[in-house]
């Protein structure tokens, strides 16, 4: 309990008078009717710090001084310009000046604290296919061999049934313990949703429950296939990433037997660890996970139902704008020589 300024000296004069904790106690109590009275460590603390410091109230914060000189706003900028990952709080121990003559000195070096993004791994080989896929895309494109609107991207992502709870902000409150307990699963529900998205549309989701192997995939191809219009059946092109499921020999006969080599994406051509050129990995599973967990689903079907629900809230418009940002992510990617290309966008 906090006690103010008046009750701390009051505290104090009564047990330097009567030496006793429990007269001190008494005392308060009568003076104060309806405040708790204070603990035996809160007086022996108040007692020990009048002594110490011949003050009850609270001390001040000792503080880096702030004083400015050009020795300083060069140590500062030496010291930054080493390790631009540092805190304030760590330049300041190093400088022996506040942390708020640190970031005034910051700023006025016209230095702005920016936010990491965290992004894909990498390897080095990778880049090349990057640029190779990516330059074969606008190069069909521009000549009209493959229509944008007829690409089908198409991946899939797992979505958990929230079953955590963060106990930090769970509380009960109550005058005693209820010793309340809260029951979760040892394996988090979830379901597995798979999607194809073109310029026009989305065919999906297409859901599953275990992990994908051939047959599933497999499956889940016949479904997508059987919803297409006998145009996209004709003219469209598919794409797929290098997961063994996909690229098995089974897996790519079916595809080729039903799209042919000529209008198939695959391993060979789609790039290895790129989710920054896929329509699903960088705008659909984001746009779902933002939309389908507000309305706090508590069964697997009430997330199955948002799901699809979201999905046919998409328009058209919004397609095709996604369907002209993957154009320009993938003219962004060659400008980068395959390298990231986020800050170009």
């Amino acid at each position: 309990m906090v006690f103010s300024l008046e009750q701390r000296i009051v505290i104090v004069e009564g047990y330097v008078r009567s030496g006793s904790i429990k007269e001190t106690q008494e005392a308060f109590a009568d003076r104060y009717s309806g405040t708790k009275p204070p603990a035996k460590r809160c007086i022996q603390s108040l007692v020990r710090k009048w002594h110490q410091t011949g003050s009850v109230g609270n001390m001040k914060k000792s503080r880096p001084p702030s004083v400015l000189t050009p020795e300083v706003v060069r140590d500062i900028q030496q010291r930054i310009a080493s390790g631009p990952r540092k805190s304030t709080r760590r330049l300041s121990q190093q400088v022996g000046v506040s942390r708020t003559t640190c970031r005034r000195v910051l700023r006025s070096l016209n230095l702005k604290p920016y936010r990491l993004t965290c992004v894909h791994d990498l390897k080095e080989p990778d880049k090349a296919k990057r640029v190779n896929y990516c330059k074969w895309l606008l190069t069909v494109i521009t000549d009209g061999h493959v229509n944008p609107l007829l690409y089908f991207m198409t991946d899939e992502a797992w979505f958990h049934l929230s079953g955590h709870v963060n106990t930090q902000c769970t509380r009960y409150w109550s005058a005693e313990s209820p010793h309340l307990t809260h029951e979760t699963p040892l394996h988090d529900q979830k379901i597995g949703v798979w999607c194809a998205v073109s310029g026009t549309r989305i065919v999906g989701p297409i859901f599953f429950e275990s992990a994908v192997n051939t047959a599933v995939y497999l499956d889940i191809f016949e479904q997508f296939y059987h919803q297409l219009t006998p145009e996209e059946k004709t003219c469209c092109f598919f794409q797929q990433d290098g997961a063994t499921c996909h690229t098995s020999h089974d897996a790519l006969a079916r595809v080729h037997e039903l799209f042919t080599e000529e209008r198939t994406v695959s391993n060979g051509l789609w790039p290895p660890r790129s989710p920054d050129l896929s329509t699903c990995a960088f705008y659909l599973w984001g746009k779902l996970k933002q939309k389908v967990y507000a309305s706090n689903p508590h069964t697997l079907d009430e997330l199955k139902e948002n799901i699809t629900n979201t999905i046919r809230s998409i328009t058209v418009e919004e397609l095709r704008a996604v369907s002209a940002n993957m154009l320009r992510r993938a003219q962004r990617c060659i400008d980068a020589n395959g390298d990231h290309f986020q800050h170009l966008l």
